[in-house]
Parts: C-alpha cells; sequence; structure tokens
C-alpha cells in the first residue's frame, strides 16, 4: 500500500464528523382566563370554549407569530364556573434542530496531536418558537414572543500532550 504523503496525511485523513437532530412535536397547552370567575382564589380558572380554536396552518410564520391560534374562540367563563376548555388541548409549535461539527486531528508526536473543530448549533438556522400567551387577560393573548437560539458556530483548538 502507497503512503499517502504529507498532503493525505496532515489535510485528507484524520477527519471526524458529529451530528444530532433533534425533532418534537409542538408541546401542548391550554388557555387561561387569567381571571377568578370560579371564585376560588386560585386564579388559574380555563377560558370558555365560544368557537372553533384552529385556524388554517397554511398561513404564513408572520401571521402564525401573532396569532397562533384563534383568539376570539374563547371568552370569559360566567361567574361562579372554572370555564370549560380541556386542559392541553392546544399544541405550540414544533421543534427541529441540528447539531453539527467537523474535528480534524493532526498528529504532531507520538504522544501530541491537535484537534481543530468547527461546531454549528441550529445549522439550518431553523427558527423554533416557543408557545405562545394563552391567557385571556393578556393583551398579548395568542402571540408568540419568544424563540429559541439563531445559528451558532465556533472554532476551537486543542493541544493534547
Amino acid at each position: 500500500m502507497k503512503s499517502l504523503g504529507f498532503v493525505g496525511k496532515n489535510i485528507i485523513s484524520g477527519w471526524q464528523t458529529n451530528g444530532i437532530l433533534t425533532v418534537q412535536s409542538g408541546q401542548p397547552y391550554s388557555v387561561v382566563a387569567g381571571v377568578d370567575n370560579s371564585l376560588t382564589g386560585i386564579g388559574l380558572d380555563r377560558a370558555q370554549i365560544v368557537g372553533n380554536p384552529s385556524l388554517p396552518s397554511s398561513r404564513p410564520t408572520g401571521q402564525k407569530v401573532s396569532e397562533w391560534f384563534n383568539t376570539s374562540a374563547f371568552a370569559f367563563s360566567p361567574l361562579g364556573t372554572y370555564g370549560d376548555s380541556p386542559h392541553d388541548f392546544l399544541a405550540g409549535p414544533s421543534f427541529a434542530d441540528f447539531d453539527f461539527s467537523l474535528v480534524k486531528s493532526i498528529q504532531i508526536r507520538e504522544s501530541q496531536h491537535l484537534d481543530f473543530r468547527a461546531e454549528s448549533f441550529n445549522l439550518f438556522n431553523n427558527p423554533n418558537f416557543g408557545d405562545p400567551v394563552a391567557n385571556l387577560s393578556s393583551s398579548s393573548n395568542g402571540q408568540v414572543q419568544t424563540a429559541g437560539s439563531p445559528r451558532i458556530i465556533q472554532f476551537a483548538l486543542k493541544y493534547y500532550f
């Protein structure tokens, strides 16, 4: 077998790749009233359903972020009641993330080597939104106000001796 030479030994060989793919469906959540109409002193009353909470999934992302669910489908429950919307019956935004790293190991001496590492978190820069505000008393009801980290790239050198 023929030797790879300097280029083959130090540039072409010694690479390692790693990847982590995470895909999750949206987390369930409930719509709460934000007021204590049940008169229990707890303040966790659910909203009353008065319509269809679903909106078309084909809407542009901007529309989804500003109104994730049909906010007009909910109302405050009558005084002395808890509200009739089920617990955790709506689903928040899904999550998709691919983290990737590329490592090149360079042998310097028999007991020494240098690792060059390039890492990317959320490689495809997928927007991962948080759950929407689901509180009838909030002026932000139905809006998604948080998002996960954008793509992050970092480089590192590590010397082993």
